[in-house]
């Protein structure tokens, strides 16, 4: 059964309820914005130049960026790439991700994103996985790519480098100091091995008539492997682009050609692919793009001088912003717009930062699976805390128990229950690159994608995060809530992150254990931590050990990764 769309009551003006699904190539979001605002900037790049703390930047016009990406287009065809091959990009945030991108899409080739700073065995997984036959990378990474390449189907490998759209004096500043850090290597091009800057600017930078269609893959999406290997989720143009419109529509008030996009989340990622780089480019925005999005007072510099209206990010980023010790020194008063995804948002962050900025950051939701976003809190409206907020236009969904019944059905929750989150929508992936079996395991034959997070619904429609399904922890046959309990620890005033996950016990089947990082000059004992947790849960759910740390592992989206801290206290690779 689908519920019904009792949460339309509750979207802010403006928001439509439905949004048509998009019937043309994601290019055409490009074509059109060039159109309107061929001058406006679109890529704004802001590197710190760190010998003599200069900062130096470079801006490319929606024109340029069509034009650049057009001449990226004809130098893949020029290698003789074929409409639907795929080619990898792995790059940090730069403009080059962006124009690398469109150039591909332009060609009618299949985008692999790729993280640039994955070993060699994880990039050897998602080069031959998704058959990519070239690759895009910064001259420092080429090292690693040769090093697997016997192993893909890798023929071509195209560098550029992060000064590469700086200024010829800039650049020559710059490359000593990127060359140490090692972002930047000496490379003999030659043998499949190009100049990309080179090969584009032998090529011709009109037009190319628009290969694939709507339901063409647009981009292999590889998950973040934090449950085992990552496999690859295909990703439409028509699944991207109505994601893109659903985003929009949630951005009732933006402005077109106006608002200022803080470009701090991986561009590789789903998260700052979908909200970043083509919601920006759907409605004109101005990326400010930093290479280094962990360094928080770069960040805070960012917002406050360039005037950043709309600010996405994990909790992981919002967190270090209001902890910093210079933030009082910042104006943070532009922030309009902020929405937390990839993690659970603490309510503890969330005021404290809606507090700095004067804005309102709100938490959303979404899977690679769903190109991303699913739900989210009403931006302008009625946000409440502590919950993923409501389903987005043309989006449906569905609670179902966590058990099938006897003859292995779903069955829908009782209202109000706790249940598993199943969606259907527009902006569901076409399937598993090449697993099929591990496609229908996750959507059904009714079409509904089961998500596997464990949610509840208030009696208005907005939805909360209850956990993952496999992340419960079972101490002596009860249920026991990673996030509850982190929350708790989150409210603790010396602690600054925590997590936590279920250890295996003899006596209990699983025992809860806190990892925590305290605030600096903060001090704490694991007494006192746990007769703190008493106070709020009942006995089974306190921790019956508390780790103190530096830090927490992380992805490099700031989501805090459990399995890394069992895998170390087990010794076993999480299933």
């Amino acid at each position: 059964m689908t519920l019904e769309p009792i949460w339309r009551t509750h979207y802010e003006d403006g928001v439509a309820e439905a949004v048509d699904t998009v019937n043309h190539l994601l290019t055409q979001d490009l074509t059109e914005t060039v159109s309107r605002h061929p001058g406006h900037t679109a890529l704004h790049l802001v590197l710190k130049y760190l010998p003599l703390g200069l900062t130096l930047q470079s801006k490319i016009t929606y024109r340029e960026l069509d034009l650049a990406s057009n001449r990226v287009a004809h130098a893949l065809k020029s290698l003789g790439l074929q409409p639907g091959e795929r080619v990898a990009i792995m790059l940090p945030n730069i403009p080059q991700y962006v124009i690398s991108l469109y150039g591909i899409l332009k060609a009618g080739l299949v985008v692999v994103n790729a993280n640039p700073i994955y070993t060699a065995p994880e990039l050897e997984h998602i080069f031959s996985d998704s058959n990519a036959k070239a690759v895009i990378c910064m001259s420092g990474g080429l090292e690693t790519v040769r090093s697997i390449q016997a192993n893909t189907e890798i023929e071509h490998i195209l560098i550029t480098d992060i000064n590469e759209t700086l200024s010829g004096l800039a650049r020559k500043l710059t490359a000593r100091p990127l060359k140490e850090l090692g972002h930047i290597a000496d490379v003999a091009y030659g043998g499949g091995v190009y100049n990309m800057h080179l090969l584009m600017s032998q090529q011709t930078a009109r037009s190319m008539a628009p290969a694939g269609e709507p339901d063409s893959m647009a981009v292999l999406q590889y998950t973040g492997g934090t449950t085992g290997v990552p496999r690859a989720a295909v990703l439409t143009h028509r699944s991207l682009g109505t994601n893109t419109s659903q985003t929009r529509a949630w951005f009732a008030r933006a402005r077109d050609g106006e608002e200022v996009m803080m470009g701090a989340l991986p561009f590789f990622h789903i998260f700052g692919l979908a909200i970043t780089v083509l919601l920006s480019v759907r409605i004109g925005a101005r990326i400010v793009i930093t290479p280094n999005p962990r360094d928080t007072e770069q960040n805070l510099r960012l917002v406050s001088k360039e005037g950043i209206t709309v600010f996405p990010g994990v909790p992981a980023l919002y967190n270090a912003v209001i902890n910093h010790e210079k933030v009082g020194e910042y104006n943070l008063s532009s922030v309009e717009y902020c929405i937390s995804g990839g993690a659970p948002l603490p309510m503890e962050v969330q005021e404290a930062f809606n507090r700095l900025t004067g804005g309102n950051l709100v938490e959303g939701y979404g899977l690679t699976e769903c190109s991303p976003v699913v739900t989210a809190n009403p931006l302008k409206g009625e946000a409440r805390d502590g919950k993923i907020g409501l389903p987005f236009p043309s989006t449906e969904i569905r609670i179902v128990n966590v058990e099938q019944d006897e003859d292995g059905n779903y069955v829908d929750a009782e209202p109000g229950a706790e249940g598993e989150l199943c969606v259907r929508g527009p902006q569901l992936m076409k399937e598993y690159w090449q697993q099929p079996e591990a496609t229908a395991e996750t959507i059904d034959q009714d079409g509904w994608l089961h998500t596997g997070d464990i949610v509840t619904m208030d009696d208005d429609g907005y939805l909360a995060v209850v956990d993952r399904k496999k992340e419960l922890i079972l101490v002596g046959g009860f249920n026991v809530v990673p996030r509850e309990v982190e929350e708790v620890l989150y409210a603790h005033p010396a602690v600054l992150e925590a997590a936590v996950a279920g250890i295996p016990d003899e006596s209990s089947g699983e025992r809860v254990k806190a990892w925590v990082v305290l605030h600096e000059g903060q001090q704490a004992t694991e007494d006192e931590i746990r007769d703190y947790c008493r106070k709020s849960l009942t006995g089974y759910k306190v921790p019956r050990e508390v780790e103190f740390k530096d830090e927490l592992p992380k992805s490099l989206v700031g989501k805090i990764l459990r399995r890394l801290l069992v895998e170390a206290e087990t010794g076993q690779t999480a299933a």
